[in-house]
């Protein structure tokens, strides 16, 4: 009997293994195939990271995190917003988009650096609510602690959505000193380091948007919009596709696909 047991053991593992390798055989794919765009732009205010969101064909779906910052497209037929006031928004509008019953295929978050404080007031709550002695304006180590962990879950989560995924931020500059006294600095994405970290870590761009001068046709002087995709000492920035410039000239999300696909 106690054989018998044994040999029915083995059978039922070795049909569980053969099992999980068909499954592991039917997730391989040829690299390249059904892959998202993943992308962080980041500015000053009111250069033009939402309206480069949405400058593609493709149907989009802006997550306006208390940024208001939707009436720059307002006349994108494309663009679709959705609004965050409270934490709890962003966890229903995740489920909508993981569940695949919609049409979007270009998802914002605008701005990560706006979600921030949606997720700050969240924590200060859930503390206050667990201890009446805490203050709910005041965060601590552990409230800065626990909004880096909820930042880089929702990160993760929604990077891995079978979308493109966009996020926005805020820029911000850091200088810190050398051991001889030298001061550096670094412009990045607004956003605490840890999330930072995460962030950066898990898109294809790093886009740094900006205006600068140029001359036109007509020998005036006239502003460009601007977006540094290559290395830089003092600007955060970078991608992974060899079809996109060091610095694209008028960019648009929509060219960039149209590049990485190599239709231009």
């Amino acid at each position: 009997m106690a054989i018998s047991l044994a040999k029915r053991k083995t059978g039922k593992k070795t049909k569980n293994r053969t099992s999980e390798i068909e499954k592991a055989r039917g997730k391989i794919t040829p690299v390249g195939e059904d892959d998202w765009v993943k992308m962080v732009v980041y500015s000053k205010n009111k250069v033009g990271k939402t309206r480069f969101a949405c400058s593609s064909e493709l149907k989009t779906l802006v997550i306006d995190c208390n940024e208001r910052g939707t009436t720059s497209v307002r006349k994108y037929k494309n663009a679709s917003k959705y609004r965050v006031q409270v934490w709890d928004d962003l966890d229903a509008i995740y489920w909508l988009l993981r569940s695949g019953e919609h049409d979007f295929e270009v998802v914002v978050i605008d701005t990560v650096t706006m979600l921030a404080i949606v997720c700050m007031k969240f924590v200060l709550k859930d503390d206050h609510d667990r201890d009446f002695n805490r203050d709910p304006k005041s965060p601590d180590q552990r409230s800065w602690g626990k909004l880096g962990e909820h930042l880089k879950d929702v990160i993760i989560k929604f990077r891995n959505l079978p979308m493109h995924v966009i996020f926005t931020a805020q820029e911000k500059r850091t200088d810190s000193e050398d051991e001889d006294g030298t001061i550096t600095s670094e412009v990045h994405p607004e956003l605490s380091p840890s999330p930072r970290s995460t962030l950066l870590s898990a898109v294809d761009i790093i886009g740094r948007m900006y205006v600068a001068d140029t001359v036109d046709k007509k020998g005036k002087t006239v502003k460009e919009r601007r977006m540094l995709l290559g290395s830089h000492p003092k600007y955060v920035a970078g991608n992974r596709f060899e079809e996109l410039k060091y610095i694209e000239r008028n960019p648009t999300f929509g060219g960039f696909l149209k590049k990485i696909a190599g239709e231009r």
